[in-house]
């Protein structure tokens, strides 16, 4: 029987500039892990591409944590680039 892996073995989260981006490194589409959601830094929106997903629980508890961050800078990438959360 095979084992079942978590849902944390396939969470895979990225930060891009504009977005977290969550996939679901046990799918692929277009030669990338599947985009299960994202949370959009400008609006701190969290708009779901997969609403089906088990990862869906842990994403969303990813999310509130940087949601409740709101008006506080966040680090985008290893140069110390930043973005003010929900500061449209």
């Amino acid at each position: 029987m095979a084992k079942k892996q978590s849902n944390k073995a396939t969470l895979f989260i990225g930060i891009r500039y504009t977005c977290v981006c969550y996939c679901d490194k046990s799918k692929e589409e277009d030669g990338d892990y599947k985009t299960v959601a994202r949370l959009f830094f400008d609006t701190l929106e969290l708009k779901i591409y997969e609403p089906q997903s088990t990862l869906l629980p842990e994403i969303r508890e990813h999310a509130a944590e940087i949601q409740a961050r709101k008006g506080q800078e966040f680090q985008v990438s290893g140069r110390g680039q930043t973005v003010i959360l929900g500061g449209r």
